[in-house]
């Protein structure tokens, strides 16, 4: 469950990450095209600009200062080489006097220039005292201490350059004129806060005083949105089946394996075999341990390892572990043939975990008689992570006569100090140790078996497999012994029977 809670987890971020890519990818592309138009724009406007000052600027710079009466045919004439404008006129003392359009004339500059120029300049008004309605660019281009030119550039040469923008995907195109005039593309002067509030680009001109702001067009706007949104959803998509499968191939096989066991469960294909636990000096039986098997009506025997782990960190935990004490207890209870007895069941580290643990061993333990004991085997790999509240459970169950066993001891992290803050009844040495007890293990074997005595707990020695160590083993005062040279797994009905095999007496004894 949490691995399909982490999958879909990982498909939504996909999907978010996308979202936001795409959100990303169309606004810069929108502002791209913006920028590429503005740019296009201010380069345009620059060489009409560039134009106007540039042509016959010399022979029109030595008229200024000059009297209107003696020059204004020759201005007239020089005119009609300047490009986009509707005049160009002398500006003496701040005050045009000649017109290359009307001759002799009396306006302050300031009629079209505010404040008075002090170098070339330019700015944008909504029409001159003689055309009041017809939007122009008046520049300025000073020529001596007093003296200089004024061109009065056509603002409608200006608006069709803007309007070239339109066919590029431009919504809107403003040309803006010192931060405080602006003409739209169709030739209407706007204020320059309006051109502000437009939500697109701005490029500004290196050689003169104005800058270019392009808002793209809506259609233009909307099939970006589109072109990256369905990019990024075809890309998520992938991502996602990707997610997907990798999901299947790796938690497939463990939803079908617990799926399976579900089914084992249900359809009677788990059972529980026993191996004794002997007391090594006599060779006689002092327990069982419960183990669980699966045969299942395919595959046949299917090995603990190749499911319980899985069942282990599941769900489907609760069920496995409640069937093995009920089972194990059952079975135990009916077999009379040794008492008093022992009967161990393994618990895994997310049993101690469970609400429900404590009331489920209770109820086991409940059905057996008081001359056999109840023993749960956990290991010292859980303990040592979760032991505020394992000595809580240990309490609860002990004082209800259930045992505790630590299993596998020395295998994870060879802690002593378990043994000390545990009330454990007994110590299981693992197998590992016990197939070396005839060589360099010996002494390991012995010191263990020394601390465990010195807390009152008795050592189990498990996978004893040969006479040799069975010798070992009673040598050095291990008092219980376990194996495959007792006995191997058997189910309930075979159990304690003699095949004439088995080193092993199952006479009634009082265990110590």
């Amino acid at each position: 469950m949490l691995a399909l809670v982490v999958a879909v987890l990982c498909g939504a971020c996909v999907l978010a990450t996308a979202a936001l890519w795409a959100r990303h990818e169309d606004q810069a592309a929108v502002r791209e095209r913006e920028s590429l138009i503005a740019s296009d724009m201010v380069e345009s406007i620059d060489r009409i600009l560039d134009n106007v000052t540039s042509r016959r600027q010399q022979e029109l710079s030595a008229l200024p200062g000059q009297p209107c009466s003696n020059v204004e045919l020759r201005l007239s004439k020089l005119e009609t080489y300047v490009q986009y404008v509707r005049s160009v006129n002398l500006v003496e003392n701040q005050r045009l006097y000649c017109s290359s359009v009307i001759g002799r004339i009396d306006v302050p500059l300031s009629a079209y220039l505010t404040p008075a120029p002090a170098g070339s300049t330019l700015e944008l008004i909504a029409g001159t005292p003689y055309q009041p309605q017809s939007p122009v660019m008046p520049l300025y281009v000073p020529t001596g201490k007093n003296t200089g030119l004024l061109y009065i550039v056509e603002a409608t040469y200006l608006a069709d350059t803007l309007a070239h923008g339109v066919r590029y995907e431009a919504g809107q195109v403003v040309l803006v004129v010192s931060n405080a005039q602006a003409l739209n593309d169709r030739g209407e002067m706007i204020s320059a806060d309006s051109a502000a509030a437009l939500h697109g680009t701005r490029a500004s001109s290196a050689r003169w005083s104005f800058s270019i702001v392009v808002a793209a067009a809506p259609t233009f706007v909307t099939q970006t949105h589109w072109k990256y949104g369905l990019l990024a959803g075809a890309v998520a998509i992938l991502v996602n089946l990707l997610i997907g499968a990798g999901y299947l191939i790796v938690f497939a096989p463990r939803r079908l394996l617990l799926s399976a066991v579900r089914r084992a469960l249900r359809h009677g294909q788990l059972h529980i075999a026993y191996q004794p636990v002997v007391e090594i000096a006599t060779r006689r039986v002092t327990g069982v341990e419960a183990l669980i098997r699966w045969t299942h009506p395919k595959w046949g025997p299917v090995s603990p390892g190749a499911f319980m782990t899985e069942v282990e960190s599941s769900s489907l935990l609760a069920s496995v572990t409640r069937f093995a004490l009920q089972r194990a207890t059952q079975d135990i209870a009916q077999k009379t043939d040794i008492r008093p007895l022992r009967v161990a069941v393994n618990i895994a580290p997310m049993d101690l975990e469970r609400k429900e643990f404590v009331a489920d061993v209770l109820a086991a333990n409940d059905k057996l008689p008081d001359d056999i004991t109840l023993v749960l085997e956990v290991t010292e790999r859980f303990l040592l992570q979760k032991h505020p509240r394992i000595e809580a459970i240990f309490n609860s169950l002990k004082a209800h006569g259930v045992q505790f066993a630590i299993d596998d001891f020395g295998t994870q992290h060879s802690n002593l100090d378990l043994l000390g803050r545990f009330p454990f009844d007994y110590v299981k040495i693992d197998g590992q140790f016990v197939r070396q007890v005839d060589r360099q293990g010996r002494e390991l074997i012995r010191a263990i078996a020394a601390v465990s005595k010195h807390y009152g707990m008795e050592v189990v020695a498990e996978g004893v497999e040969t006479e040799s160590q069975h010798e070992a083993l009673r040598s050095l005062g291990i008092p219980f012994g376990q194996g495959y040279f007792y006995q191997r797994p058997v189910p309930v009905s075979q159990l304690f029977v003699d095949t004439g095999r088995n080193p092993l007496t199952t006479k009634t004894r009082v265990t110590p």
